[in-house]
């Protein structure tokens, strides 16, 4: 049987990992998980302005299915997107939404468009652009904190 727990626990350092080595910045799991009132999200910068709401998701199967036209109600993605929106907004920071499933790469939905690269799905009724979390960070450059 799998722990859900552990396994959201492994997909979290993996992407604070990625996050490290590609932004030289020291990320660091939210503390009691998003429980707390002023931080939401999975991954922050401590000490930082944070520009960006960090969800990580590790699960199963993956959210890019036929379901999100069929049973959009359940399909994981628009309900991951549409919680992280309002806490993002909230903290008025941006959303971003990293992914995986078993034995998939890491995933990265942004608002924001790429601009070095076509390999990209986008989901309009969204507005999120769905790429390789590794290409995205790599390539785009995006800056995810304001050093206060």
């Amino acid at each position: 049987m799998v722990d859900s727990r552990a396994k959201g626990a492994r997909g979290e350092y993996l992407v604070r990992d990625m996050l490290r080595v590609h932004t030289g910045s020291k990320f660091e799991r939210v503390p009691a998980s998003g429980a707390l009132e002023y931080l939401k999200g999975d991954l922050y910068v401590p000490h930082t302005k944070n520009l960006f709401c960090i969800e990580v998701k590790n699960y199963e199967s993956s959210p890019l299915t036929d379901k999100i036209f069929t049973q959009p109600k359940t399909n994981n993605l628009i309900r991951w997107w549409t919680k992280l929106k309002q806490q993002a907004d909230q903290g008025k920071q941006k959303p971003l939404l990293f992914f995986k499933y078993n034995r998939s790469p890491v995933f990265v939905c942004t608002e924001i468009m790429p601009k070095t690269t076509d390999h990209y799905i986008v989901v309009r009724f969204l507005h999120i652009y769905v790429m390789l979390a590794e290409e995205w960070l790599k390539n785009e450059k995006v800056v995810l904190t304001d050093e206060l």
